[in-house]
């Protein structure tokens, strides 16, 4: 039997966003069941295998008629304007299926109804009297008049009520992310997947060396956290967690934040570090350096963690806070804190990881195993494929 035909729209690297990472590795699991044709915004992508294996459409080259040849529609939504504005448009005349990657799309709608010249008639439209209040409060109380940098409206005006009633399907990564979807929009038909596990099959050799980097001697301990740094990801309580350790102990450990943002340029010190930006391979080899990893977040915003499955496949021991989709992971996998941990508790907890490796090394089993049969790829693709339906 023919495979049916899959229009795949997402952002593809160059573009810079974890989408297009995720992107890249899921249409290998999907081309098993789809014939699969990827429409992307006007550039070209930049991993030339899927140059040679799948036909590319640019969003400038589709017509209206074009989009009648194809069976399924996936769509690929995330906040970040830059990487997801081309397709909103797209999806308003031609809804398909949507992978949500982000519950509130508040930074997508701004930016692109801010470039069409209508965006308080759109917040109006959507969010009523009340939207626009939040918007005047939230301007009062912030210097500039750009909505993209009032951070505190992204988790008020979740502006997503233009595009997920429409959808023929919603993919989501968590129970508590469905839940929030069916609440908003009850008649919606919600799928829970596994997020990808994003670990290339073969990195290409790195050179970079963090210990080197930051003058880390060896038997000095490694702690790391991965992206953009970030107040939701309580870097500022890691740091005091590891600056208390350090004044109780002899064996030093160094808190290294893999990834740009200045919010904690403040702390950092001899022990506190930062990467900025790299390259996908010092990425890999900057995670495989580290001993543990924080992965904190709070507030939470219904986000998942490519980088937390990232770590776990490299077999690094993760603690992340009981919450959200971290709080669905499994229990003996990573190790969950309270959103409200002090810099206090963290420290006692660093201490105990450092001086129990046997009570470390099951988890760490446990979460590779997660990570590299649950999150396959061809597990995603498999559930993408039952929950489309024939």
């Amino acid at each position: 039997m023919d495979k049916r035909r899959m229009l795949y729209i997402s952002p593809f690297w160059p573009v810079k966003s974890g989408v297009s990472e995720y992107s890249e590795i899921l249409i290998w699991g999907l081309k098993k069941y789809f014939d699969i044709t990827l429409f992307i915004d006007n550039y070209l992508i930049e991993n030339r295998e899927i140059s040679k294996v799948f036909p590319i459409v640019h969003k400038s080259d589709m017509s209206e008629r074009d989009f009648k040849k194809y069976d399924i529609l996936i769509y690929n939504f995330g906040n970040n304007p830059e990487a997801h504005e081309y397709m909103y448009d797209v999806f308003l005349n031609h809804p398909g299926f949507i992978v949500l990657h982000d519950l509130s799309l508040y930074y997508l709608t701004i930016g692109y109804y801010q470039k069409k010249g209508m965006l308080y008639q759109k917040i109006y439209e959507l969010e009523g009297a009340d939207g626009i209040t939040k918007v005047k409060e939230s301007l009062n109380n912030a210097p500039g008049t750009d909505l993209l940098q009032q951070k505190d409206l992204a988790s008020s005006l979740l502006l997503n009520n233009e595009i997920l009633p429409l959808a023929k399907g919603i993919f989501v990564h968590s129970n508590y992310t469905k839940n929030q979807v069916i609440q908003l929009f009850p008649d919606s038909n919600v799928s829970v997947i596994n997020l990808v596990n994003c670990v290339p099959a073969q990195v290409k050799k790195s050179n970079y060396d963090l210990r080197k980097q930051f003058n880390v001697k060896s038997n000095e301990f490694i702690v790391g956290s991965i992206g953009f740094i970030a107040p939701s990801k309580q870097c500022e309580c890691c740091c005091h967690a590891i600056k208390k350790y350090n004044l109780m102990s002899s064996q030093k450990v160094h808190y290294i934040m893999i990834g740009e943002g200045n919010y904690i340029d403040h702390l950092l010190d001899d022990h506190i570090h930062k990467t900025g930006f790299l390259s996908n391979m010092d990425f890999f080899k900057a995670i495989s350096e580290c001993d543990f990893i924080f992965n904190l977040r709070y507030p939470y915003h219904g986000e998942s963690s490519a980088t937390l499955l990232q770590c776990m496949i490299l077999k690094k021991f993760c603690i992340v806070t009981n919450i959200g989709w971290f709080g669905e992971l499994p229990s003996d996998a990573v190790l969950k804190v309270s959103a409200d941990i002090d810099s206090a508790e963290l420290s006692s907890i660093i201490e105990k990881v450092i001086c129990s490796p046997e009570d470390v090394q099951p988890i760490i089993e446990r979460a590779y195993e997660y990570a590299a049969n649950e999150c396959s790829v061809e597990t995603v693709a498999l559930q993408i494929k039952n929950s489309i339906g024939e």
